[in-house]
């Protein structure tokens, strides 16, 4: 949570098994085994769940969905697309609810498929995690324990691109209004008569 904000900052943040001071981050990134992760914690710490029973069903539930990917990489690398280090697995970008409008237009702009959004889980889950592993595009607001801790605007949430889907985004810009293309004349009418009736 505070590398993602790094990186938007200009950072190049590393994050391994040894950097990585957060267990769930560790584990969600697929750094380290989930049973590093203290559930106890979870559930009378930071009070996300009722019990450590429902904190287990919710990893479970996570793991089917995206299980970490552990022992893909020993390393995690969060940096800014403009300091081009090297292709990206996937592009996060921070937005806000007409950017995440824009980019769902984009992103299915080709196929008419909408993505299968994932809502739950940590912020690193859903916003690295799962679009990683599921080649899905993700909108996510992330925990609300990161977001405080981190000291997240209320009002960004994050959009995750996986590096093949960037593409198709960049040729839709000009095709669609949720990029730069104009409206057609007779859309520019229908709203007109519209707004007039009400």
């Amino acid at each position: 949570c505070h590398g993602i904000l790094g990186a938007s900052g200009g950072k190049v943040v590393m994050l391994s098994e040894e950097s990585c001071t957060c267990p769930g981050g560790k584990s969600h990134l697929g750094l380290s085994a989930a049973r590093s992760v203290p559930l106890k914690l979870l559930v009378e710490g930071e009070k996300l769940w009722c019990d450590v029973k429902t904190a287990v069903r919710s990893r479970i539930e996570s793991q089917k969905i995206a299980a970490p990917p552990l022992g893909i990489a020993s390393k995690v690398y969060l940096f800014p697309v403009s300091q081009d280090l090297f292709i990206p697995d996937v592009v996060l970008f921070l937005v806000n609810a007409e950017q995440v409008s824009r980019l769902v237009t984009l992103v299915q702009f080709w196929d008419g498929i909408t993505p299968a959004f994932q809502m739950r889980g940590s912020l690193c889950w859903g916003a690295i995690t799962y679009p990683i592993v599921s080649g899905n595009f993700n909108v996510t607001a992330g925990d609300i324990s990161a977001r405080r801790m981190a000291k997240w605007d209320e009002n960004i949430l994050v959009a995750s691109v996986p590096a093949e889907k960037i593409q198709g985004i960049a040729d839709a810009i000009e095709k669609s209004t949720a990029g730069t293309a104009p409206t057609s004349r007779e859309f520019e009418q229908m709203t007109k008569k519209l707004m007039t009736h009400t």
